[in-house]
C-alpha cells in the first residue's frame, strides 16, 4: 500500500532512511526472535523434566505418609504439628534474559523443623515430614520455571508481531512508495528534457 507522502526528492531521502532502518530493525528482531525461542525450548525442556520428577516424589510421598500415620489418629498427627517453632518465608528476586523479567522465588525457612520428642513417631513418619519439607522447594522452583516459561512466550508472541508487522506491512509499504516515487521522479524529470528541448528547437527556429 502506498503511503500517504508527496513524490519529492526529499520525501525520497526521508523514505530510504526508514527503510535502512526498518530493515535493519527487522534484522534484529529476527535474532532475538531465535534467541527467545531457543531459550522458551531450554526453559519447556526444564519444566517438563522437573515437573516429572515432582510428580513421581508426591506420588511416592503420598503412599509413604498414609503408610506412616496408619498408626496414628488424625488428633495425634495434629498434636504432634502444634507449638512449633518451624516458619517458611517466601521471598523472591527478579531477573532479567533478553529484555524479559521474571521472578525468582525461593524459600527461606527459620526455626526447628521438628517440635516433637522423635521417640513418639516413627522412622517413617519423620521421613515423610522432612521429604514434605524438601518438595516444596522443588514445588516453589518450578512455580517461577513455569512463569519464566510464560513470560517468555508471550515476549515471543510480541516479538513475533512486530517482525510480522515489518516483514508484511512496513517494509512492503515503503518499497512499493519509494518505487512510485522514483518512477514519478523519473517521468518529471523526461518531461522536464523534453520541455527544454522543445524550447530549446522553438529559440532555434527563430
Amino acid at each position: 500500500m502506498l503511503l500517504n507522502v508527496n513524490p519529492t526528492r526529499m520525501e525520497l531521502l526521508k523514505l530510504k532512511e526508514r527503510y535502512q532502518l526498518a530493515k535493519k530493525g527487522h534484522k534484529l528482531l529476527k535474532e532475538k526472535l531465535e534467541g527467545l525461542m531457543r531459550n522458551f525450548l531450554d526453559i519447556a525442556g526444564r519444566f517438563i523434566s522437573e515437573r516429572k520428577s515432582l510428580d513421581a516424589e508426591f506420588i511416592a510421598l503420598q503412599k509413604e505418609y498414609y503408610m506412616a500415620v496408619s498408626e496414628n489418629s488424625n488428633e495425634e498427627i495434629d498434636a504432634l504439628l502444634q507449638g512449633g517453632s518451624y516458619r517458611i518465608t517466601l521471598n523472591s528476586t527478579e531477573k532479567s534474559v533478553m529484555n524479559v523479567r521474571y521472578p525468582e522465588f525461593f524459600v527461606e525457612e527459620k526455626g526447628i523443623p521438628y517440635a516433637y520428642p522423635l521417640t513418639l513417631t516413627n522412622a517413617l513418619l519423620d521421613d515423610s515430614f522432612d521429604r514434605m519439607r524438601k518438595l516444596l522447594k522443588k514445588i516453589v522452583e518450578l512455580s517461577y520455571i513455569e512463569e519464566e516459561l510464560y513470560l517468555v512466550a508471550k515476549e515471543i508472541a510480541k516479538t513475533r508481531r512486530r517482525v510480522n508487522a515489518l516483514e508484511y506491512i512496513m517494509i512492503p509499504d515503503l518499497e512499493e512508495t519509494i518505487k512510485y516515487i522514483t518512477n514519478k521522479l523519473e517521468e518529471m524529470d523526461r518531461e522536464n528534457i523534453a520541455r527544454l528541448l522543445k524550447i530549446k528547437d522553438i529559440i532555434r527556429s527563430h
